[in-house]
């Protein structure tokens, strides 16, 4: 059987000596991250009254270390469709053993795919958590995660693990009907690819409703855990077009990010409804500058069109899927798309460059662009959600992570970077 390294587990990581370079250099420099979990009375970050750990000398580094708590993953159901919802949340780390969350990609293709695949070795990616394991003691703020086209629920767990290391609880919903088995399936039926109209703003009001319930329900994992006044959403590809539009029609989100997609002024754009409009909240976009799917300048037109306060960040030569596991999933050898091709599995042509965009030797390496994408999401939610009182956690990027972070500003307009 084949076993993917997983991302998260320091243990294991293909990033931990990076992470503590990070680290050493923090030190040595005099800005040192401590960073104390408070998981009683009213007394966590800025005075909320979450479990979200309190951080001082906040900085450029600040994040990129895994943070204090254990991650739990477990998967509930949407009432309104029956997809999956896989949610990732704070554990306690004296409690973190257990059986190690994973999934099989196989079991992300078609039933007619499975079968050409029957018979080679499963390959088996750790999602960095352990499965059912309890709760952290304490309330934390909920974030939902909305995958890209053709991508899948667990598509991201580098990201999603590591935030719930830092006191989130992340939800994220399979976006049934322009997932990856539901791509495929369209492809396999003399559909092309499909791509019309999706349903995934109402899965992730859904999603959020569904946690709600959750925090209500006396005996339940999740009851009293979440703090519903405090929600972010965060989303890749067109799941970064997603959650600005939800970030329009739903008040209770407060912040979202668009990593490689956006709303108004990118892809998906409409002249009426959600698709039209601008959120009034914060917004973090960011954007791979080698990515053939969704531009750079794509994205520099959606992130102008932006009410402030917002920031915009490039990665440099970094492409489509810098913001997912993908590429790691068959590392070195096109990732998913190279990993199917291998095993004879019919990809169609459109769909390659979506599976594959970013997971070649040219492109920046992905486990290089992550600890600088974990820092600015992470510093980004906790500043909007009012965890942080400065945007510290989201200054010097450039500096910390040189070769990797271009562009980082706030400015009202940005021009297309060379």
């Amino acid at each position: 059987m084949a076993h993917v390294s997983t991302n998260i587990d320091k243990s294991r990581s293909p990033i931990a000596i990076p992470y503590l370079i990070l680290l050493l250099v923090a030190v040595v420099g005099g800005a040192a991250t401590l960073f104390a979990l408070v998981n009683h009375g009213n007394e966590g970050a800025n005075g909320t009254g979450d479990a979200v750990p309190v951080v001082q000398n906040l900085g450029a580094t600040s994040f990129t270390p895994k943070g204090p708590f254990g991650v739990g993953q477990t998967t509930l159901t949407l009432p309104s469709n029956g997809a999956r919802v896989v949610v990732w949340y704070p554990a306690n780390p004296n409690d973190y053993h257990g059986q190690s969350a994973s999934y099989n990609v196989a079991a992300l293709l078609p039933p007619a795919l499975q079968k050409l695949e029957a018979g080679t070795a499963p390959v088996i990616y750790p999602t960095g958590a352990i499965s059912n394991i309890g709760f952290a003691s304490g309330r934390f703020p909920l974030v939902v995660f909305s995958h890209g086209f053709a991508g899948f629920a667990t598509q991201s767990t580098f990201l999603t693990s590591h935030l719930a290391s830092w006191g989130f609880v992340v939800a994220a919903p399979e976006h049934t009907d322009r997932d990856l088995t539901a791509v495929l399936n369209n492809f396999l039926a003399g559909k092309g690819l499909g791509g019309g109209t999706s349903n995934d703003v109402t899965d992730l009001q859904n999603t959020i409703a569904l946690m709600a319930n959750q925090n209500a329900i006396h005996g339940n994992r999740f009851y009293q855990h979440l703090d519903m006044n405090r929600v972010g959403a965060v989303g890749h590809s067109a799941g970064g077009s997603a959650v600005e539009k939800l970030a329009v029609v739903d008040p209770q989100v407060k912040v979202f990010v668009g990593l490689a997609g956006a709303s108004v002024g990118a892809f998906g754009q409409t002249t009426t409804g959600a698709g039209a409009s601008v959120p009034k909240v914060p917004g973090l976009i960011e954007s791979g500058t080698a990515d053939q799917v969704v531009p750079t300048k794509t994205m520099v037109a959606a992130y102008n069109k932006l009410n402030q306060p917002k920031r915009f960040i490039t990665l440099t030569n970094a492409g489509h899927l810098v913001f997912s596991d993908i590429c790691q999933i068959d590392p070195g050898q096109g990732g998913l798309i190279g990993l199917a091709e291998k095993i004879n599995l019919p990809i169609p042509a459109q769909l390659k460059p979506l599976g594959s965009d970013g997971c070649q030797s040219t492109d920046l390496a992905v486990t290089t662009a992550w600890p600088a994408i974990t820092q600015s999401v992470t510093a980004e939610l906790r500043w909007a959600l009012g965890f942080d009182t400065s945007q510290a956690g989201l200054q010097g990027l450039s500096q910390v992570f040189p070769g990797v972070v271009g562009v980082n500003t706030t400015a009202n307009t940005v021009a297309v970077p060379n």
